[in-house]
């Protein structure tokens, strides 16, 4: 992976510590990873498939808490931690892997 790609992918963990820390809302850490995401443009299939999936998944958990349309007690924090988790564990492999 070419370093500046690299440097997008690292910036997806610093916009997760910004929001665990406050700092930025749900719904603008969807929005900041899906941009960093396809900046960064990873080529191969497998790796956007796993990314879209859990990028999917934060994206719901987000609508859940911020939606008008959202039943109360929908939003499920061990899931939202979860996914985070996820996302975190694929950045790491991709400073190790490339």
């Amino acid at each position: 992976m070419e370093d500046h790609k690299r440097a997008l992918i690292n910036q997806m963990a610093a916009r997760i510590d910004l929001y665990d820390s406050g700092e930025i809302s749900l719904p603008k850490l969807v929005e900041d990873l899906r941009g960093l995401f396809e900046a960064a443009d990873p080529r191969e299939l497998s790796i956007r498939d796993s990314v879209e999936e859990t990028w999917t998944e934060l994206d719901a958990e987000s609508e859940l808490r911020t939606e008008a349309w959202a039943p109360p007690g929908l939003a499920d924090d061990a899931h939202l931690r979860e996914i985070l988790q996820r996302l975190r564990s694929w950045i790491e492999w991709c400073g190790l892997a490339f």
